[in-house]
């Protein structure tokens, strides 16, 4: 049952399964590691006398962190939601809790604004599978970062104060990251850098050096990072976006998954 309802927006959390990249066995697999870890934990939801479904989550101790990966609910999730919310703050005040839904998820989505959590982002989720997807004719303008031009990168990229992930971090653990930026004339303009592993790559930003969104420099430098991912035998390609940027990604063959909120509060 949790499987079938992780699978339907309206009933489950992110990460979700119905984005056809994710499997079953993924989804199991999850599911092993909650009930295993030492900072994890799964929770079944009765109802009625009626297993109603799960909720699963994991914590850093360290970094007083704790997210939610996986709610899966039939019938029930605001009660559901309600008694986990005072089993977390009995047990981790102080820490802040990350919990991502899909759009459709209209009892989640009531829920968290009403109980004290922050919308702490909106965003399309597109995914793209390579199978179908065929190089495009050449970039223009645009060049591979490396550690011997990454001030190029540096000069798009005004990561928040805030940001784990800043350019000193990137720097350090470049061979992880693909990274191309676009430039007009001599200045660089638009970068576009990506992570991933396994054949299963993620979009993390796409940033303009002035905060103004150039439609044909995104889609250039879009088409060199999906050309190079393809020959590195990529199969997938996730991309969490604004709607303006989700209008590139369409004509480059991403699929929008639906809209994902990501809610956070501190205990």
């Amino acid at each position: 049952m949790a499987y079938v309802l992780a699978l339907d927006p309206g009933r489950s959390s992110y990460p979700t399964y119905g984005d056809g990249v994710k499997t079953k066995a993924d989804f199991l697999d999850a599911a092993r590691r909650a009930v295993s870890g030492e900072a994890s934990e799964l929770l079944l939801f009765s109802m009625d006398g009626a297993v109603e479904g799960w909720i699963s989550y994991f914590w850093l101790d360290e970094d007083r962190y704790l997210q939610i990966d996986g709610c899966n609910i039939r019938r029930g999730a605001e009660r559901a939601l309600a008694e986990l919310m005072d089993r977390l703050e009995a047990r981790f005040a102080g820490y802040a809790v990350y919990f991502g839904v899909p759009g459709e998820n209209g009892e989640a989505v009531r829920f968290f604004p009403s109980h004290g959590f922050r919308c702490a982002e909106r965003a399309w989720n597109c995914v793209l599978l390579f199978e179908g997807y065929a190089p495009g004719r050449g970039a223009r303008h645009v060049e591979r970062i490396s550690r011997e031009n990454f001030d190029r990168f540096r000069a798009v990229y005004h990561a928040p104060d805030d940001a784990y992930w800043n350019c000193d971090r990137i720097y350090e653990t470049l061979e992880k990251w693909t990274i191309f930026v676009y430039s007009e004339g001599e200045a660089p303009a638009v970068a576009v850098f990506a992570t991933g592993r396994g054949g299963h790559f993620e979009i993390f930003g796409m940033e303009f050096a002035d905060g103004v969104f150039r439609e044909e420099a995104l889609r250039e430098v879009l088409t060199a990072l999906l050309d190079e991912c393809k020959g590195a035998g990529a199969k997938d390609m996730t991309c969490f976006c604004r709607e303006v940027e989700r209008r590139v990604l369409r004509t480059l063959g991403f699929r929008c998954i639906g809209e994902y909120i990501l809610y956070e509060k501190k205990l």
